[in-house]
Protein backbone atom coordinates (compact mmCIF):
# COMPACT_ATOMS: atom_id res chain seq x y z
CA UNK A 1 0.00 0.00 0.00
CA UNK A 2 2.95 2.39 1.22
CA UNK A 3 4.31 1.50 -2.73
CA UNK A 4 1.27 2.13 -4.64
CA UNK A 5 0.75 5.72 -2.54
CA UNK A 6 3.82 6.66 -3.43
CA UNK A 7 3.29 6.10 -6.93
CA UNK A 8 0.13 8.26 -7.03
CA UNK A 9 1.64 11.39 -5.29
CA UNK A 10 -1.11 12.71 -4.25
CA UNK A 11 -0.51 16.56 -3.49
CA UNK A 12 -4.10 17.47 -1.73
CA UNK A 13 -2.98 21.39 -2.93
CA UNK A 14 -2.55 19.75 -6.77
CA UNK A 15 -5.63 17.52 -6.98
CA UNK A 16 -6.80 19.54 -10.08
CA UNK A 17 -4.00 18.90 -11.75
CA UNK A 18 -4.68 15.52 -11.86
CA UNK A 19 -6.60 13.08 -14.28
CA UNK A 20 -7.58 9.75 -13.41
CA UNK A 21 -7.65 6.54 -15.99
CA UNK A 22 -10.34 4.44 -14.37
CA UNK A 23 -9.74 1.63 -16.39
CA UNK A 24 -6.41 1.53 -14.46
CA UNK A 25 -6.87 -0.71 -11.43
CA UNK A 26 -3.60 0.37 -10.04
CA UNK A 27 -5.47 4.18 -9.79
CA UNK A 28 -7.97 2.61 -7.15
CA UNK A 29 -5.46 3.21 -4.30
CA UNK A 30 -5.33 6.97 -5.10
CA UNK A 31 -9.53 7.08 -5.24
CA UNK A 32 -9.53 5.84 -1.75
CA UNK A 33 -6.91 8.96 -0.41
CA UNK A 34 -8.79 11.41 -2.57
CA UNK A 35 -11.89 10.29 -0.79
CA UNK A 36 -9.67 10.98 2.46
CA UNK A 37 -9.05 13.89 1.43
CA UNK A 38 -12.27 15.55 0.94
CA UNK A 39 -13.94 14.44 4.26
CA UNK A 40 -10.67 16.07 6.01
CA UNK A 41 -10.97 19.59 7.59
CA UNK A 42 -10.51 22.45 5.76
CA UNK A 43 -9.35 26.30 7.06
CA UNK A 44 -11.20 29.44 6.30
CA UNK A 45 -10.41 32.65 8.05
CA UNK A 46 -12.31 35.72 8.31
CA UNK A 47 -12.17 39.33 10.55
CA UNK A 48 -14.68 41.04 12.39
CA UNK A 49 -14.63 44.32 14.47
CA UNK A 50 -16.57 45.80 16.83
CA UNK A 51 -17.39 48.52 19.45
CA UNK A 52 -16.72 48.07 23.26
CA UNK A 53 -19.83 47.84 24.67
CA UNK A 54 -22.41 47.14 21.80
CA UNK A 55 -24.36 44.34 20.84
CA UNK A 56 -22.26 42.24 18.54
CA UNK A 57 -22.71 38.96 16.34
CA UNK A 58 -20.34 37.17 14.64
CA UNK A 59 -21.90 34.52 11.35
CA UNK A 60 -19.78 31.47 10.89
CA UNK A 61 -18.45 31.91 7.05
CA UNK A 62 -20.42 27.98 6.67
CA UNK A 63 -23.96 27.27 5.83
CA UNK A 64 -26.34 24.43 5.45
CA UNK A 65 -24.41 22.53 7.81
CA UNK A 66 -26.21 19.71 10.24
CA UNK A 67 -24.28 21.18 13.63
CA UNK A 68 -22.35 24.33 14.32
CA UNK A 69 -20.11 24.40 17.27
CA UNK A 70 -18.13 27.54 18.14
CA UNK A 71 -14.64 27.67 20.31
CA UNK A 72 -12.46 30.28 21.90
CA UNK A 73 -9.21 29.37 20.51
CA UNK A 74 -7.46 30.77 23.77
CA UNK A 75 -7.43 27.79 25.61
CA UNK A 76 -9.78 26.08 23.23
CA UNK A 77 -13.08 26.14 25.63
CA UNK A 78 -16.28 25.37 24.24
CA UNK A 79 -18.30 28.85 23.74
CA UNK A 80 -22.09 27.97 25.72
CA UNK A 81 -24.93 27.95 23.96
CA UNK A 82 -26.77 29.40 27.13
CA UNK A 83 -28.50 32.47 26.09
CA UNK A 84 -28.12 33.71 29.61
CA UNK A 85 -24.45 33.76 28.98
CA UNK A 86 -22.92 37.30 27.66
CA UNK A 87 -21.16 35.15 25.29
CA UNK A 88 -23.15 32.54 23.63
CA UNK A 89 -23.61 30.25 20.52
CA UNK A 90 -26.93 29.96 18.54
CA UNK A 91 -26.33 27.93 15.95
CA UNK A 92 -24.64 29.39 13.42
CA UNK A 93 -24.08 32.97 15.35
CA UNK A 94 -21.67 33.70 17.99
CA UNK A 95 -23.22 36.53 19.90
CA UNK A 96 -21.40 39.25 22.54
CA UNK A 97 -24.41 41.04 24.64
CA UNK A 98 -22.32 43.08 25.24
CA UNK A 99 -18.73 43.28 23.64
CA UNK A 100 -15.71 43.61 26.11
CA UNK A 101 -12.02 44.42 25.39
CA UNK A 102 -10.85 41.14 26.64
CA UNK A 103 -13.03 39.51 23.87
CA UNK A 104 -10.59 40.35 21.21
CA UNK A 105 -9.19 37.00 19.72
CA UNK A 106 -9.37 34.06 17.57
CA UNK A 107 -12.70 31.85 17.57
CA UNK A 108 -13.44 28.74 15.91
CA UNK A 109 -16.75 27.80 13.97
CA UNK A 110 -16.67 23.77 13.52
CA UNK A 111 -19.39 22.88 11.23
CA UNK A 112 -20.27 19.20 10.30
CA UNK A 113 -22.05 18.16 7.06
CA UNK A 114 -24.49 15.16 6.36
CA UNK A 115 -22.06 13.93 4.39
CA UNK A 116 -19.80 13.56 7.42
CA UNK A 117 -17.42 16.15 5.75
CA UNK A 118 -16.31 18.65 8.72
CA UNK A 119 -14.96 22.41 8.66
CA UNK A 120 -12.76 24.30 10.52
CA UNK A 121 -13.67 28.26 10.38
CA UNK A 122 -11.26 30.68 12.48
CA UNK A 123 -12.82 34.12 12.50
CA UNK A 124 -10.72 36.87 14.43
CA UNK A 125 -12.74 39.26 16.42
CA UNK A 126 -11.54 42.67 17.77
CA UNK A 127 -12.96 45.01 19.74
CA UNK A 128 -12.03 48.49 20.00
CA UNK A 129 -12.53 50.78 22.98
CA UNK A 130 -14.11 54.48 22.94
CA UNK A 131 -11.99 57.19 22.88
CA UNK A 132 -12.98 60.75 23.91
CA UNK A 133 -14.13 63.16 21.51
CA UNK A 134 -13.75 60.05 18.21
CA UNK A 135 -17.06 58.53 17.85
CA UNK A 136 -15.99 55.45 15.87
CA UNK A 137 -12.16 54.35 15.80
CA UNK A 138 -10.80 54.57 11.88
CA UNK A 139 -10.47 50.26 11.84
CA UNK A 140 -14.40 50.25 11.92
CA UNK A 141 -15.66 50.91 8.16
CA UNK A 142 -17.88 49.36 5.95
CA UNK A 143 -17.38 49.34 2.18
CA UNK A 144 -18.31 52.72 0.82
CA UNK A 145 -21.75 53.60 -0.46
CA UNK A 146 -21.79 55.87 -3.73
CA UNK A 147 -24.54 58.22 -4.71
CA UNK A 148 -24.84 60.96 -7.70
CA UNK A 149 -25.87 64.59 -7.64
CA UNK A 150 -29.35 63.38 -7.85
CA UNK A 151 -29.84 61.18 -5.13
CA UNK A 152 -27.83 59.47 -2.65
CA UNK A 153 -28.72 56.03 -0.37
CA UNK A 154 -26.43 54.48 2.54
CA UNK A 155 -27.70 51.61 3.72
CA UNK A 156 -26.62 50.44 7.63
CA UNK A 157 -24.58 47.74 6.78
CA UNK A 158 -25.04 45.59 9.83
CA UNK A 159 -28.66 45.81 11.05
CA UNK A 160 -30.28 42.87 9.28
CA UNK A 161 -27.91 40.70 11.78
CA UNK A 162 -30.53 41.98 14.61
CA UNK A 163 -34.22 40.57 14.13
CA UNK A 164 -35.97 43.39 16.42
CA UNK A 165 -33.90 46.44 16.02
CA UNK A 166 -35.18 49.69 16.28
CA UNK A 167 -35.21 53.43 16.57
CA UNK A 168 -32.59 53.72 13.72
CA UNK A 169 -30.66 57.39 13.97
CA UNK A 170 -27.99 58.64 11.24
CA UNK A 171 -24.77 60.65 11.77
CA UNK A 172 -22.53 62.18 9.34
CA UNK A 173 -18.74 63.20 10.51
CA UNK A 174 -20.31 62.28 14.36
CA UNK A 175 -23.18 64.78 13.92
CA UNK A 176 -27.08 64.00 14.04
CA UNK A 177 -28.39 64.20 10.99
CA UNK A 178 -31.98 66.33 10.87
CA UNK A 179 -34.02 68.09 8.23
CA UNK A 180 -36.10 67.11 5.12
CA UNK A 181 -32.79 66.72 2.85
CA UNK A 182 -33.09 63.53 4.67
CA UNK A 183 -34.93 60.75 4.60
CA UNK A 184 -34.52 57.38 6.99
CA UNK A 185 -36.49 54.32 5.91
CA UNK A 186 -36.21 50.52 7.07
CA UNK A 187 -32.21 49.94 6.97
CA UNK A 188 -31.65 53.37 4.76
CA UNK A 189 -30.99 57.12 4.88
CA UNK A 190 -31.96 58.70 1.57
CA UNK A 191 -30.03 62.20 0.79
CA UNK A 192 -31.39 64.64 -1.17
CA UNK A 193 -29.61 65.86 -4.07
CA UNK A 194 -26.02 65.01 -2.65
CA UNK A 195 -22.99 67.69 -3.24
CA UNK A 196 -19.02 66.82 -2.68
CA UNK A 197 -20.02 68.27 0.49
CA UNK A 198 -22.07 65.39 1.81
CA UNK A 199 -19.17 62.77 1.33
CA UNK A 200 -18.51 61.80 4.78
CA UNK A 201 -18.65 58.84 7.19
CA UNK A 202 -22.32 57.83 7.94
CA UNK A 203 -22.83 56.17 11.20
CA UNK A 204 -26.21 54.23 12.03
CA UNK A 205 -27.05 53.44 15.05
CA UNK A 206 -29.56 51.27 16.50
CA UNK A 207 -31.39 49.26 19.48
CA UNK A 208 -31.20 45.60 19.62
CA UNK A 209 -33.30 44.38 22.42
CA UNK A 210 -32.63 40.37 23.59
CA UNK A 211 -34.27 39.06 26.73
CA UNK A 212 -35.57 42.28 28.00
CA UNK A 213 -31.97 44.12 27.74
CA UNK A 214 -31.56 46.43 25.52
CA UNK A 215 -27.99 47.30 23.11
CA UNK A 216 -26.92 49.84 21.13
CA UNK A 217 -25.25 48.86 17.63
CA UNK A 218 -23.63 50.53 15.80
CA UNK A 219 -21.64 50.96 12.12
CA UNK A 220 -19.70 53.08 9.95
CA UNK A 221 -19.60 54.21 6.14
CA UNK A 222 -18.20 56.12 3.64
CA UNK A 223 -20.68 58.25 1.16
CA UNK A 224 -19.01 59.38 -1.81
CA UNK A 225 -20.88 61.06 -4.64
CA UNK A 226 -20.35 60.60 -8.69
CA UNK A 227 -22.42 61.56 -11.60
CA UNK A 228 -24.64 59.93 -13.80
CA UNK A 229 -27.41 60.51 -16.30
CA UNK A 230 -30.82 62.49 -14.06
CA UNK A 231 -33.83 60.04 -14.16
CA UNK A 232 -37.33 61.70 -13.55
CA UNK A 233 -38.65 62.74 -10.40
CA UNK A 234 -41.77 61.17 -8.38
CA UNK A 235 -44.94 62.42 -8.50
CA UNK A 236 -47.61 62.13 -6.22
CA UNK A 237 -51.17 61.14 -7.39
CA UNK A 238 -53.09 60.49 -4.54
CA UNK A 239 -53.42 61.94 -2.45
CA UNK A 240 -53.14 66.28 -2.84
CA UNK A 241 -50.96 67.70 -0.09
CA UNK A 242 -53.08 69.40 2.69
CA UNK A 243 -56.28 67.59 1.86
CA UNK A 244 -59.02 66.94 4.89
CA UNK A 245 -60.40 63.38 4.46
CA UNK A 246 -63.77 63.19 6.12
CA UNK A 247 -64.18 59.60 8.61
CA UNK A 248 -66.89 58.03 10.83
CA UNK A 249 -65.17 57.36 14.23
CA UNK A 250 -65.47 53.70 14.96
CA UNK A 251 -65.86 52.67 11.39
CA UNK A 252 -63.04 51.33 9.08
CA UNK A 253 -61.48 53.31 6.68
CA UNK A 254 -58.48 52.88 3.32
CA UNK A 255 -57.00 55.68 2.18
CA UNK A 256 -54.61 55.64 -1.06
CA UNK A 257 -51.20 56.95 -1.78
CA UNK A 258 -50.53 56.71 -5.05
CA UNK A 259 -46.92 58.20 -6.97
CA UNK A 260 -45.33 58.07 -10.63
CA UNK A 261 -42.26 56.52 -9.87
CA UNK A 262 -40.45 56.91 -13.53
CA UNK A 263 -39.87 54.77 -16.59
CA UNK A 264 -39.43 51.38 -16.49
CA UNK A 265 -38.74 48.82 -13.43
CA UNK A 266 -36.63 51.43 -10.77
CA UNK A 267 -33.74 50.16 -8.89
CA UNK A 268 -35.30 51.93 -6.02
CA UNK A 269 -38.95 52.89 -5.46
CA UNK A 270 -40.67 53.33 -2.16
CA UNK A 271 -44.29 54.35 -1.56
CA UNK A 272 -45.92 54.45 1.78
CA UNK A 273 -47.44 56.05 4.62
CA UNK A 274 -46.83 57.73 7.68
CA UNK A 275 -48.60 58.53 10.14
CA UNK A 276 -47.37 61.06 12.59
CA UNK A 277 -44.02 60.20 13.21
CA UNK A 278 -44.05 56.37 12.35
CA UNK A 279 -43.63 54.42 9.23
CA UNK A 280 -46.32 52.29 8.80
CA UNK A 281 -44.98 48.81 9.62
CA UNK A 282 -44.50 50.56 13.37
CA UNK A 283 -48.28 50.80 13.58
CA UNK A 284 -50.26 48.78 15.81
CA UNK A 285 -51.01 45.58 13.17
CA UNK A 286 -54.42 45.31 14.92
CA UNK A 287 -55.68 48.41 13.21
CA UNK A 288 -53.59 49.29 10.28
CA UNK A 289 -51.76 47.63 7.38
CA UNK A 290 -50.24 48.53 4.51
CA UNK A 291 -50.85 46.26 0.86
CA UNK A 292 -48.32 47.86 -2.16
CA UNK A 293 -49.15 47.44 -5.38
CA UNK A 294 -46.76 48.13 -8.94
CA UNK A 295 -48.02 48.73 -11.78
CA UNK A 296 -47.07 50.31 -15.58
CA UNK A 297 -48.79 52.20 -17.97
CA UNK A 298 -49.29 52.12 -21.66
CA UNK A 299 -45.49 53.70 -22.67
CA UNK A 300 -43.86 52.12 -19.88
CA UNK A 301 -44.58 54.50 -16.72
CA UNK A 302 -43.85 52.60 -13.23
CA UNK A 303 -46.44 53.58 -10.70
CA UNK A 304 -46.69 52.08 -7.24
CA UNK A 305 -49.67 52.68 -4.44
CA UNK A 306 -49.59 51.70 -0.65
CA UNK A 307 -53.13 51.53 0.56
CA UNK A 308 -53.41 51.89 4.11
CA UNK A 309 -56.53 49.95 5.88
CA UNK A 310 -57.56 51.19 9.00
CA UNK A 311 -59.82 48.86 10.87
CA UNK A 312 -61.28 51.58 13.20
CA UNK A 313 -60.67 55.29 13.33
CA UNK A 314 -60.48 56.49 16.73
CA UNK A 315 -60.07 59.99 18.47
CA UNK A 316 -56.14 60.06 18.11
CA UNK A 317 -56.31 59.58 14.22
CA UNK A 318 -57.75 62.87 13.83
CA UNK A 319 -55.04 64.77 15.77
CA UNK A 320 -52.71 62.94 13.70
CA UNK A 321 -50.87 63.33 10.11
CA UNK A 322 -50.68 60.99 7.48
CA UNK A 323 -47.95 61.32 4.97
CA UNK A 324 -47.80 59.71 1.94
CA UNK A 325 -43.93 59.25 0.74
CA UNK A 326 -42.49 58.81 -2.42
CA UNK A 327 -39.41 57.73 -3.21
CA UNK A 328 -37.31 56.87 -6.47
CA UNK A 329 -33.25 57.16 -7.23
CA UNK A 330 -32.96 61.05 -7.78
CA UNK A 331 -35.77 62.03 -4.74
CA UNK A 332 -38.22 61.44 -2.47
CA UNK A 333 -41.40 64.06 -2.05
CA UNK A 334 -44.18 64.07 0.75
CA UNK A 335 -48.06 65.05 0.64
CA UNK A 336 -49.91 65.16 4.17
CA UNK A 337 -53.85 64.62 4.76
CA UNK A 338 -55.31 65.08 7.84
CA UNK A 339 -58.40 63.47 8.93
CA UNK A 340 -62.00 65.18 9.96
CA UNK A 341 -65.13 63.39 11.62
CA UNK A 342 -67.52 63.88 8.99
CA UNK A 343 -71.47 65.40 9.63
CA UNK A 344 -72.78 61.04 9.41
CA UNK A 345 -70.48 60.79 12.43
CA UNK A 346 -71.35 64.03 14.53
CA UNK A 347 -75.12 63.35 14.32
Amino acid sequence: MQETAKQCKIDPFRVSNYSFNLRNMTWIPCLILLSIFFLSVSITSESFDAMEGEAFVVKCPKRNSLTFKWYHMEGNKTIPADEGARIHSSGRFLWFLPTAKEDSGYYTCVTQYSNNLTTHSRVSVMVYPYERDICFPSQIRYPKDTGTFISGRVVCPTIDNYENATLVHWYKDCKLLQGKKYFSWNKYLYIKAPVKTDEGYYTCQFTYTYSGNEYNVSATRLFVVKNISEPKSPQIILPKDNDVIEVVLGAPMNICCKAFLGIGNQNVEVVTWDVGDLQAKYLDPLRFQEDYYRFSGTSKEHYGEAVLRVTEVKQEDLQSNFTCVALNAKEYIMATVTLQESCEGLQ
